[in-house]
């Protein structure tokens, strides 16, 4: 088996790169790759406790806290103990944290433009299709069996 021409190797690799990419245009802006996911969240959604973000992002609350601490200290998010429950951490975006959006925004359309430029419509429209069937494969396949 040649491991360089499947297809979880080529993900891996696009994968990289664009976390590469990713990181490089949000270090303008103090930001890192992961923490723009919290972000934007929050854009949707503000004052998620940690527990909430890590559930909708899956990714682990050890890994939530230290993303949210650095957003914190950098002027993003606030965070506040929940009035009901003082051991839940309610995130909150701060002036800061909402008007770098349309910068973070234009930021994500380059990236996009960059990684499209040489698909044709068509080819975009499969191609988002695609990733969110194997998305969703992913996700269902990883879900605990009850």
């Amino acid at each position: 088996m040649n491991f360089n021409e499947t297809i979880p190797f080529l993900f891996a690799q696009f994968s990289t790169y664009l976390k590469v990419e990713i990181e490089k245009q949000l270090n303008k802006h103090q930001l890192h790759g992961g923490q723009i996911f919290i972000l934007f969240t929050l854009w949707k959604t503000d004052g998620l406790s940690q527990t909430e973000l890590s559930e909708k992002l899956r990714v682990s609350s050890p890994t939530i806290y230290k993303m949210v601490k650095s957003l914190e200290k950098n002027g993003f998010v606030v965070c506040s103990s929940c009035p009901k429950d003082k051991r839940t951490v309610r995130v909150f975006a701060t002036p800061k944290g909402v008007a770098i959006r349309p910068k973070i925004e234009e930021e994500w359309i380059k990236i996009g433009e960059k990684l499209l430029f040489n698909l044709t419509s068509t080819e975009q429209l499969l191609l988002y299709q695609l990733f969110n069937k194997i998305g969703e494969n992913l996700i269902i396949q990883n879900e605990p069996q009850v």
